[in-house]
């Protein structure tokens, strides 16, 4: 699944000049003056991590059945979406969970389903969440003993340098979770060192009916497990794929920027962006 924090239009087939950029910012805080409240809180997790110097993101990608995950429990892990469906969960236990796509938190009876099985499974995280998700969470009483915090998104940056990863503030880089808001989170909790697994970016190996995922189908969303039942033409998957390969060279250049590194541990894959490291050397 590609663009899972928000499907992109026809505005975002091109990168917004930087007035463009500041103009959203400000539509923003007048729409979302109660978001932005929100976001306030996040400060608490500013340079959380500054002390500790790598962390582990995981995507959701494939390769994971072929990396042993156990080798994380201790460290700091990063994971998205459906990471709870993987049968190491509870060893790798992931301080933070991020969910991007705005389906997984609708008042939908799958996605309340769906949701209920991550709440059961991570009793001990902290999720980061589009704003949408409060509805949903307030009116059935979802993630009372989990942290819950919440993230904006506005329009993509154009350069390394206008790239925020300030969660206090919308973010604007990234057209999936991992870009927009696993690896920022990362940046913005302050690990110098930030390793990638399952990160495949392998979308069009869908053209040939191969999975996606570790998991073989979500059964509660099964038109995610494959690009070709999320209906999308492949101009669309095309235009989509380019911007999330833009997220990674802006999200590696920020991260140099900030004196920090990303790296791909992950096991095969097409992400080109980072330099690659091999995942059991790193323990």
């Amino acid at each position: 699944m590609i663009g899972s924090i928000e499907s992109p239009g026809l505005r975002d087939w091109f990168i917004p000049p930087a007035w463009m950029i500041t103009l959203s910012k400000l539509a923003y805080r007048v729409r979302h003056s109660e978001e932005i409240r929100l976001l306030a809180r996040n400060r608490e997790w500013a340079g959380r991590h500054a002390d500790r110097k790598r962390c582990f993101v995981v995507g959701n990608g494939p390769s994971l059945k072929t990396q042993d995950l156990r080798l994380l429990a201790g460290e700091t892990v990063i994971v998205a979406n459906s990471f709870f469906q993987h049968p190491d969960h509870r060893v790798v236990a992931p301080r933070y969970y991020c969910i991007g796509d705005k389906e997984f938190v609708a008042d939908k009876p799958n996605s309340l389903a769906w949701l209920k099985e991550l709440e059961a499974a991570m009793p001990d995280t902290n999720l980061f969440v589009s704003p949408h998700a409060r509805t949903t969470f307030s009116k059935y009483g979802l993630f009372q003993k989990q942290g819950v915090y919440y993230v904006g998104h506005v329009r993509i940056a154009r350069t390394a340098s206008a790239v925020s990863v300030d969660f206090t503030q919308p973010l604007n880089v990234g057209f999936s979770t991992g870009t927009g808001y696993a690896i920022p989170l990362a940046l913005y909790l302050g690990f110098r060192e930030v390793y990638l697994i399952g990160f495949d970016a392998n979308w069009f190996k869908d053209i040939h009916n191969e999975p996606l995922h570790f998991y073989e189908t979500n059964k509660h969303f099964p038109h995610f497990d494959r690009t070709s039942t999320e209906g999308h033409s492949m101009e669309f998957l095309f235009n989509s794929i380019y911007l999330e390969f833009v997220s990674h060279r802006l999200l590696r250049d920020k991260a140099a920027l900030m004196d920090a590194k990303i790296l791909n541990a992950t096991n095969g894959g097409w992400l080109d962006m980072y330099p690659r490291v091999q995942y059991e050397s790193l323990f």
